[in-house]
């Protein structure tokens, strides 16, 4: 039963980040923290901005995907103790 529930949530992690990350990858680049955050994260990785200014676009996506399955996951685990709260209250 844990095998399906770990599955299932998995599932829904990746399926809830991939349409996050479709959803803000599609907003204007003229959305103004989108390449704020594109920049600090490659500062962060000490990638420099003028050498791989072809990169910027790839890093870019690569960021927005990482940073939208973080807030799925986070989503589903709080979907998974809001369940598991209601269950436990019940039973009392």
């Amino acid at each position: 039963m844990k095998i399906v529930r770990y599955g299932t949530n998995g599932l829904a992690t990746l399926a809830i980040g991939f349409l996050l990350s479709r959803y803000v990858s599609n907003l204007p680049y003229d959305f103004p923290p989108l390449p704020a955050s594109i920049a600090f994260a490659m500062r962060a990785l000490h990638i420099d901005t003028v050498k791989n200014a072809d990169d910027i676009e790839t890093i870019g996506l690569v960021i927005i995907i990482v940073a939208s399955l973080i807030v799925a996951a986070l989503l589903v685990w709080a979907l998974n103790r809001l369940l598991r709260h209601r269950q436990t209250a019940h039973r009392s």
